[in-house]
């Protein structure tokens, strides 16, 4: 299966995170750069495990929204981290975490991948004016992870050449002073 996508895991007491940080994709997903996918998008006739199974087998790049309750949950630690860090490990998928509340990461191993924000500064903590800023800075993040990624295009076209042609300058007129001497 072909890795496309960017998977969003996150605790559903964090959805509000998911929720933001989705609205500041949404540029990108218009204009194709990026297919986004998070367990939001299962659909009432659709078996939720499965669905998380095959959005794993088809993500590039993995996105955690970390909090207490996402260190808590079991589901995302037993079901959808082993297989992240398993591509990571084989196949290259980009790991990038987010530090939506305080919470004692430290000791996990997602403190050994890129927070795609500072995690001394978490979002919960800080102003809305800076969320909207910080969310700005993390999606930047992951576009430059998907592209990173992304393998090169088998054409690609000739980057544009420039011309420019410097003429050397003109030599100073010759000066001749009263008395004959060129200066």
């Amino acid at each position: 299966m072909n890795r496309d996508q960017i998977f969003i895991s996150y605790s559903h007491e964090d959805k509000v995170w998911l929720d933001k940080l989705q609205i500041h994709l949404t540029r990108l997903q218009r204009d194709g750069t990026i297919s986004v996918w998070a367990d939001a998008d299962i659909k009432p006739d659709q078996i939720g495990k499965e669905e998380i199974e095959k959005a794993l087998a088809r993500a590039k790049v993995a996105v955690l929204l970390v909090s207490p309750d996402f260190l808590a949950s079991k589901f995302i630690y037993e079901n959808e981290l082993p297989p992240l860090l398993e591509a990571n490990k084989k196949e290259g998928l980009t790991i990038l975490w987010v530090l939506v509340k305080p919470c004692h990461y430290t000791r996990t191993v997602i403190a050994q991948y890129k927070a795609a924000h500072n995690p001394e500064k978490p979002l919960s903590g800080v102003s809305q004016v800076n969320q909207d800023s910080a969310l700005i800075k993390i999606v930047e993040v992951i576009e430059g992870a998907v592209q990173l990624s992304s393998p090169p295009s088998l054409n690609p076209s000739p980057a544009p050449v420039s011309l420019v042609i410097v003429h050397p300058p003109a030599p100073p007129p010759v000066i001749q002073s009263i008395h004959g001497w060129s200066v």
